[in-house]
């Protein structure tokens, strides 16, 4: 899964080129990873833009029962999910959708989303970003005591142009 702004439907490549790719293959074995605790969940960076030429990032996580993230909006990325176990409660621009194993959910940037396990049961997904600028939110988020307090998690957002939306009064 690779995201780009345009995809071009032909691409010329002269004789000289070099078939060298510009960035290292990446192996990450199972449970491996750089694993850092979002919102008191273990979220696992498979690759980050830092491995992709900052084309996209993926991650595991784990969600517990009732935990997920608050409505936010990633004005900078496409944010795609992939749910491996359990029943995720995910709000795009307003419509609900319940995810079970199998399901894809892609929320393009610009819309309000957020997402709850619903199940008895850990949750566990793959969350893809693209670009892969979204991982270092969650780095720093996982450095936040938590339970996190949401103006902290505000200022954060503003640094990545992550928007957390809070309830209207």
């Amino acid at each position: 899964m690779m995201c780009h702004e345009s995809v071009p439907t032909h691409i010329e490549r002269p004789h000289s080129m070099s078939a060298t790719p510009t960035s290292q293959t990446r192996f990450v074995p199972h449970a491996e990873g750089d694993t850092h605790a979002v919102m008191g969940d273990p979220m696992r960076f498979i690759v980050t833009a830092e491995h992709t030429r900052g084309g996209y990032a993926l991650a595991e996580q784990i969600v517990r029962p009732g935990n997920g993230a608050p409505p936010h909006i990633h004005h900078n990325e496409e944010e795609s999910f992939y749910i491996l176990e359990g029943t995720i409660l995910a709000v795009a621009d307003g419509v609900e959708h319940r995810l079970n194993p199998g399901d894809f959910i892609h929320v393009p940037r610009g819309v309000v989303r957020s997402f709850t396990n619903i199940g008895d049961t850990d949750a566990r997904l793959l969350i893809q970003h693209c670009p892969g600028s979204a991982a270092g939110f969650y780095i720093a988020m996982g450095k936040l005591p938590f339970p996190p307090d949401l103006k902290d998690i505000k200022a954060l957002g503003d640094q990545y142009n992550i928007e957390i939306v809070f309830p209207q009064p």
